[in-house]
């Protein structure tokens, strides 16, 4: 009791003012977390009313608002603005009203801001693109280290191309915002939605977030996930290139739309499949995709790994190596489970068999594939007494790879999986096929109408070796988009132009001098109303001049850029 009546007139001084505060801290604390659960409630009813917005109506999630807010932080989600949101309502509205309207929203990949604002200036190409294979070729900005596209260079290298294009965007838009306001013209729209090339996520779950966040805030206003490995990516165009089992993309759809949710921004993603070309799959873990897992059916066969370790310890010459594999695979056809069975049913079992799948999926599964085991169980079902061989693990590669049957059912049946959980769905073809891409459309929409589609008009396929005349190649842009492939990028275009062009230039510049400059440049630049001829305008030089004159309240006339006898650019 003396130490109680000690203790307490000893806090009448600063030790009081130290108790009191401590105890106003912890009501604090107990109002604070009172406070962070109708916080958490109130924040979770707005995310509620925002994913009912029509701009997430064929969207789905698996997490609940409450988990979005959970995330965020005590930071209200206004309190941060992304201007890639605006862009991506912008090029939201602009899918909407070309896919309801069967018309193409079409675009070329630029590599620079020159190539960017001449594209602005083009008003029938609403939106931007930026290409992982340009970037890795041509500007990898931390290391310099430029390759092929195998997306081996560092996750911020595109981000950081899409910073710089969105901002000479934004330069430009100034600029051309002042000339309006002092002329009265209409200005170029040069702040064109920028779609990023997102490769495979470069990571797991995590690194995928990260990567999408990136984008969100230098300025993309959507980026496009293909199901591809990480270490086992290639250009789509490229032999070698490994997918990653369904699941494994979908976590990657559903990390963007996660981070990008918690971030408060209504940035796009595209699901795009490479499962109509690839032929290895890096894990045979989603039962999803075991119908199109090649093995072989020869029975005591040493597997292709285990022959070529054996080998390699024993120092056998590489070329040697070489042979025996090819050898290998020739000996050891390849086959899905189901064309393992047509070998080796008669037909009328294989047509049993077959009748037996589709009802088993459509009566008793409710869904549109079986599992190596189920197919294994319902082959014996209908042929107790056979033995069907099918082995999928002898033939994998070296690195563990399975053997996958790409085509176009494996991207339909994916595509279908990934389209509810992203905004567009991106088939990679090797061909410019006007009927694949029919075929492609017509199952997707037969069950997802909503669905709209890119196709890649890529630089890769010899255009004129595919029979097309010039009334086709004009018109095939047109004609994908009645079938619902709304967005269309020439991906690699400025990267060949640049490339045509300069090298027309310096070939005949070699030899023909200044003459070759001004005919094949600056004759150019003013027959077709090219703005780069006067580059010092085209930079901004006389946005600077205007800056100048508000901070110097007019006495500038001296120091102004686009005035006085040095100003070249009078003589155009």
């Amino acid at each position: 009791m003396i130490k109680n009546k000690t203790f307490k007139r000893t806090t009448t001084g600063p030790l009081r003012k130290l108790v009191l505060s401590s105890n106003k801290s912890l009501r604090r604390s107990f109002n604070r977390a009172s406070s962070t659960k109708d916080f958490i409630s109130s924040e979770s009813n707005k995310v509620k009313e925002w994913w009912a917005s029509s701009r997430f109506e064929n969207v789905g999630r698996p997490y609940s608002a409450t988990d979005v807010v959970k995330h965020r932080g005590s930071l209200p989600a206004n309190t941060s603005i992304y201007p890639s949101s605006y862009q991506a309502r912008k090029l939201f509205n602009l899918l909407e009203e070309n896919f309801k309207g069967g018309t193409p929203l079409h675009t070329l990949g630029v590599i620079d801001p020159v190539q960017m604002s001449q594209l602005a200036r083009c008003e029938n190409i609403k939106i931007a693109y930026i290409s992982g294979w340009a970037c890795s070729s041509t500007l990898v900005g931390s290391t310099n280290e430029v390759s092929p596209d195998f997306g081996d260079y560092p996750y911020d290298t595109v981000p950081n191309q899409v910073e710089r294009i969105f901002k000479a965007q934004q330069l430009h838009d100034r600029k051309a915002f002042l000339e309006a306001s002092i002329k009265g013209s209409t200005p170029v729209d040069y702040l064109k939605p920028i779609i990023a090339d997102a490769d495979m996520g470069h990571g797991g779950p995590t690194t995928v977030m990260k990567v999408a966040k990136l984008f969100a805030e230098k300025g993309a206003a959507g980026i496009h996930l293909e199901d591809q490995m990480v270490g086992g990516k290639r250009c789509g165009h490229l032999s070698g290139a490994v997918l990653v089992p369904t699941a494994t993309h979908l976590m990657r759809l559903i990390s963007t739309r996660f981070q990008w949710d918690i971030m408060g921004t209504e940035n796009l993603v595209i699901a795009r499949t490479d499962s109509c070309n690839g032929k290895l799959l890096s894990s045979s873990s989603d039962p999803r995709d075991h119908e199109f897992i090649k093995g072989i059916i020869r029975g005591n066969v040493v597997p292709w790994s285990e022959k070529l370790i054996e080998m390699e310890d024993k120092k056998i010459p590489n070329s040697t190596i070489a042979d025996t594999e090819r050898e290998w695979y020739h000996e050891n056809e390849l086959f899905t489970f189901e064309e393992a069975l047509a070998k080796q049913f008669t037909a009328s079992e294989f047509e049993t068999y077959r009748e037996k799948k589709e009802d088993l999926m459509a009566n008793k599964l409710g869904r549109e594939y079986l599992s190596l085991r189920e197919m294994k169980l319902l082959a014996q079902e209908v042929a107790p007494l056979k033995k069907i061989m099918f082995d999928w693990d002898a033939p994998r590669t070296k690195e563990g790879y399975y053997m996958f049957n790409g085509c176009i059912e494996a991207a339909i049946r994916r595509s279908l999986v990934f389209a509810p959980y992203s905004d567009m769905i991106w088939l990679e073809t090797k061909t410019p096929d006007l009927e694949q891409a029919r075929l492609f459309s017509s199952k997707i929409h037969k069950q997802l109408p909503a669905t709209k589609l890119v196709y890649n008009l890529s630089p890769s396929f010899n255009w004129s070796a595919h029979g097309f005349d010039d009334k086709a190649l004009k018109s095939f842009i047109w004609d994908l988009a009645k079938e619902g492939f709304t967005l269309q990028l020439v991906s690699l275009a400025g990267l060949h132009s640049d490339g045509v062009s300069f090298w027309e230039l310096a070939n005949s510049f070699q030899h023909d001098g200044m003459k070759a400059y001004v005919e094949k440049v600056q004759r150019r630049e003013k027959e077709t109303n090219c703005d780069i001829m006067t580059h010092q305008l085209w930079s901004g030089a006389e946005y600077v001049d205007s800056l100048m004159k508000v901070v110097q309240n007019g006495a500038s006339s001296q120091t102004l850029s686009t005035s006085g006898e040095s100003f070249t650019e009078t003589q155009f």
